[in-house]
């Protein structure tokens, strides 16, 4: 992750936004011994559904049956699924 001062990230503020909108990891601002994240907003609603999905206990087990279905050699072709 890239890591800025406060200061940095006021005198290029363009600059960071475009770096925070272009990685995924976000861009690390760092003041008096606190660090802040500045991410794009497409970035943080992804992060928000992954949260979401990974509270569905069942989901998780939905998942976990079909990566032991796959190891086993259990797999449907895409017609076989959608006809």
């Amino acid at each position: 992750m890239y890591q800025i001062t406060s200061d940095y990230a006021q005198n290029n503020f363009d600059e960071i936004l475009d770096r925070a909108s272009q990685d995924p990891e976000g861009v690390a601002i760092v003041q008096a011994n606190k660090s802040f994240v500045l991410i794009s907003q497409e970035e943080l609603e992804a992060l928000i559904e992954t949260v979401e999905l990974l509270k569905d206990p069942t989901l998780l087990e939905d998942i976990q049956r079909a990566r032991q279905e796959h190891s086993r050699g259990e797999i449907l072709t895409a017609d076989q699924v959608f006809g």
